[in-house]
Parts: C-alpha cells; sequence; structure tokens
C-alpha cells in the first residue's frame, strides 16, 4: 500500500457528486448508487487497481483514516444491504464517507 494520501482533483468530487444527485426509489437502491460510485474515487486514494474489493478498499480507508470498527462494519454492509439490521445506517455511513472524500479529498486519520 501507498503510505502517501491521494487526493481527489474537483472534477473527481465533481464526478462523484454527480453520481449520486439523482433520487433513488429505496434505501436499497439508494445503498448500491452510492457504493458504486464511491469506487472509483477510493480506488484512486489509496492508489488501488480496479481489481479490488469493496471490503479491500474499505479495509485499506479503515487503516488510513484510523476509522472506529463501528464505521467499518456499517460500510461493509453496503456489499449486502439487505442482510443488514438496520440500511438506514449503512447509508447514513455512505453518505459521511461522500461528505469527507468532498471535504478533504483523501482518505487520512482525523485531525488533531
Amino acid at each position: 500500500m501507498d503510505p502517501t494520501p491521494r487526493h481527489l482533483r474537483k472534477p473527481d468530487v465533481e464526478a462523484l457528486l454527480a453520481a449520486v444527485a439523482g433520487p433513488a426509489s429505496s434505501a436499497l437502491e439508494e445503498i448500491a448508487v452510492v457504493r458504486h460510485a464511491l469506487r472509483p474515487p477510493l480506488l484512486q486514494v489509496l492508489g488501488q487497481d480496479h481489481d479490488a474489493t469493496w471490503a479491500e478498499l474499505v479495509d485499506l480507508a479503515a487503516t488510513r483514516g484510523a476509522w472506529p470498527a463501528s464505521r467499518v462494519q456499517l460500510l461493509h454492509g453496503a456489499d449486502a444491504p439487505h442482510e443488514v439490521p438496520d440500511a438506514e445506517a449503512v447509508l447514513d455511513a455512505l453518505w459521511d464517507l461522500v461528505t469527507e472524500l468532498n471535504e478533504v479529498r483523501t482518505i487520512a486519520p482525523p485531525a488533531g
């Protein structure tokens, strides 16, 4: 793994936001859309190739970002949202990641 965080450029963030801008008919559909839209930026900021799985990306990001286990568990739930007890919590975790990538443009430990 490349220890240097990579950053998204403005067009990368704009593409992410455009991909998640449309309405969804259900929480499960929205999870699928947001998860799919997050994949390219995660690949980029983590320096991974396109065959990395969602679980691998989440685990790498969790290590780099020093994420709490609860966040990691919710983001892993995006792989099979129909099996999680709280799809809304998974969706909230995905949107938190969208927000983080929009604002910080990378995955890094919290400042401070």
